[in-house]
């Protein structure tokens, strides 16, 4: 196996990404550095290959998609790390092609295919915290950018029906679709830091990096590195405030809106009885989550950036 393995989807962004793919490829194979090439062929492979690649030696392990890729790929390599303790063994490395790109923005790895192989071939590496999720009925996971429950998480289902658009275009008609069907708000109990808050919950975030969905700075202050989580809670509102908090959230200027808490922590419960949605780094956990519990794991993953 080569020191450096690329997992690439072939459906990031809808399967526009293709011509982007090959470019990086091609440039990644002028520039000397031996690579293997994967293909996903389905929901999970990412982390399978990359959790394989790992423990058969691979140093560097690049995906090449959208956040989902990144999630999956992410996941693999730090359950081939599991039992070990300090930084994972292998290096993500990231190939921007997908329609959000949320976690390489948070890095400053956004801005196209030729700067992400330039950071390849420089090798320079930045050593992040990531998320591990435990959700009763549901599968652990780590998430490396941003959990989410609640109204985000159903955008998020939304986005997933979308076929005909790309980019950010999706997110914009399924948050604006999910202010008509969206009817839940659970009571919520969250608990960090000593402190429980009980609320009608519209959506909670738990932050690694600041943005999501394409073009939403949930938590502008957020840092892949920092030990701590930014949580944003925001409680049940009307629609019409809604429809207002969304220039709010793109423009990460919602944090002293009165429907709005913010805080910090290393760990996070969730409670509801009634249940709701999330999703983790864009990916689905599940559509009736009732408790989760988000842990910070310090300095474990180690990216090219």
């Amino acid at each position: 196996m080569s020191a450096i393995t690329v997992i690439i989807n072939p459906y990031a962004n809808r399967g526009d990404s293709q011509h982007q793919i090959d470019a990086g490829l091609q440039a990644l194979a002028t520039s000397g550095l031996a690579f293997d090439i994967q293909l996903t062929e389905y929901r999970g492979h990412g982390a399978e290959l990359a959790e394989a690649a790992a423990r058969n030696g691979a140093e560097i392990i690049v995906a090449a998609g959208g956040d989902g890729t990144v999630h999956e790929v992410a996941n693999g390599i730090l359950r081939a790390a599991e039992g070990s303790e300090g930084v994972a063994s292998a290096t993500l490395g990231i190939l921007p092609v997908g329609s959000g790109n949320d976690f390489a923005w948070g890095l400053g790895l956004d801005k196209g295919v030729d700067l992400a192989i330039d950071r390849l071939r420089r090798g320079q590496t930045r050593i992040i915290d990531v998320g591990y999720v435990e959700a009763e009925g549901f599968p652990a996971h780590y998430v490396v950018n941003i959990l989410g429950g609640g109204f985000d998480s159903q955008v998020n289902i939304e986005a997933h029906k979308i076929m005909r658009l790309r980019g950010f275009a999706i997110y914009i008609v399924a948050v604006l679709k999910t202010l008509v069907i969206y009817y839940r708000n659970p009571h919520a109990t969250i608990r960090f830091n000593d402190e429980t808050h009980e609320f009608d919950m519209l959506m909670t975030f738990v932050a690694n990096g600041p943005r999501l969905g394409g073009g939403f700075i949930a938590a502008p202050h957020a840092r892949h590195d920092d030990g701590l989580f930014d949580i944003c809670l925001v409680h049940k509102t009307t629609r019409r405030d809604m429809l207002l908090m969304i220039p709010k959230f793109m423009r990460g200027a919602h944090l002293n809106h009165p429907k709005v808490t913010m805080a910090r922590a290393a760990r996070v419960e969730i409670e509801s009885p009634e249940g709701f949605p999330s999703q983790a780094d864009g990916e689905i956990v599940g559509n009736d989550v009732r408790r989760m519990v988000v842990s910070l794991v310090p300095q474990r993953l180690r990216v090219i950036v």
